[in-house]
């Protein structure tokens, strides 16, 4: 296992996922990365006059996010400061599935594994599985952890 991939969104169990990914990371020497999707219907919330999604509405919303995805960012680098180990982190903003985009990413970055949490900040609930982590578990072509 050379490339993990743990996926967060600030919740208490994305943040144990982290933790999981940390701890695999530096079991294996491998690579981590920390990936958050920003899932946002920028054609309806920031179109223009004309319906419109402009490239300075997609910064604008990028730019809130990224202050606090930072914080989550340095919080799990910090769980890896004393170590050689290479941490990469990466925002997608997605207008269709924030599934898709992280299975695709997995995918073209080659991916070992994918770890994430059961349930997201999102209310909604399944009984099991947060449909996010239902969702790469089902379509993903890598093993999926999922931790609650």
């Amino acid at each position: 296992m050379k490339k993990i991939l743990v996926t967060i969104d600030g919740s208490e169990n994305s943040m144990k996922a982290a933790e999981y990914a940390v701890s695999l990371t530096k079991k294996y020497n491998a690579e981590l990365t920390i990936l958050y999707v920003l899932y946002s219907e920028l054609g309806f919330a920031y179109s223009n006059l004309i319906g419109v999604t402009t490239p300075k509405a997609i910064e604008d919303v990028l730019e809130t996010q990224k202050k606090d995805v930072q914080k989550w960012f340095d919080e799990i680098r910090s769980k890896l400061a004393n170590t050689k180990i290479s941490v990469t982190d990466k925002i997608i903003v997605s207008v269709s599935s924030i599934v898709g985009e992280i299975v695709g990413f997995a995918d073209k970055e080659k991916m070992d594994l994918i770890i994430l949490g059961t349930r997201g900040r999102t209310g909604f609930k399944k009984l099991l599985l947060g449909s996010v982590a239902e969702g790469v578990v089902n379509h993903s072509s890598c093993p999926v952890m999922v931790v609650r």
